[in-house]
């Protein structure tokens, strides 16, 4: 799917370091971790002790691969963000489709992805709603992330900013019936180039 465009300058500086985030980005996190909904400090625990990585298993094969597809039918060889990438599951079906690949994540499923670093790889750690860079790309993917924009369309306005000339943005989403809602505001806003639905053995779908 498409929307409108930045023309800002390319820069490979990425705004990682929480001191770095706006006074508002570091009063939330404070206050989120004060009340006990601080997602950061979850997931990371869950990552060490192997809690995600049901992720590779065979099951969840489809929307990787028809993410990664996309990316090598509608950018081949281009610039790919993928926000909230865990340790890189879609990266690896890639395969080479894209020419330059960044992926954005907590630290813990960070710290598993840095033995994939190349020169056309990279991995930082951020949180998917404070995250900014001035880099450009021509496909930024949500890969089953999406749900976890505190607001969904000026999240998604945000990371518009990010994308290339003519860039596409790339969502994939669980099947299930709560999401609909979520389809429906991206739907009114951005023109949809192409849209499947997968199952697989276990009655699990995905809308990508």
């Amino acid at each position: 799917m498409t929307s409108r465009t930045s023309d800002g300058p390319s820069d490979p500086s990425i705004g990682q370091d929480p001191s770095a985030l706006p006074f508002t980005a570091r009063m939330a996190r404070g206050l989120r971790r004060a009340v006990g909904l601080d997602r950061e400090t979850r997931w990371n625990r869950e990552y060490a002790e192997g809690g995600w990585d049901w992720l590779r298993n065979l099951d969840e094969l489809a929307h990787h691969c028809v993410l990664a597809g996309y990316v090598a039918y509608l950018k081949p060889g281009g610039r790919v963000l993928d926000v909230g990438c865990g340790e890189g599951v879609f990266q690896e079906q890639l395969r080479g489709a894209a020419g330059a690949y960044l992926g954005v994540d907590f630290e813990e499923p960070v710290k598993k992805a840095q033995h994939k670093v190349t020169d056309t790889t990279r991995f930082v750690v951020g949180d998917m709603n404070e995250f900014t860079t001035t880099e450009q790309f021509d496909a930024v993917v949500f890969n089953e992330s999406i749900y976890y924009l505190h607001d969904l369309m000026a999240g998604l306005q945000r990371y518009e900013r990010f994308l290339a000339p003519d860039g596409v943005l790339l969502i994939s989403m669980h099947g299930k019936e709560r999401n609909d809602t979520l389809w429906e505001q991206i739907d009114a806003r951005y023109t949809v180039l192409d849209a499947v639905t997968m199952q697989n053995r276990r009655g699990v779908k995905w809308t990508t």
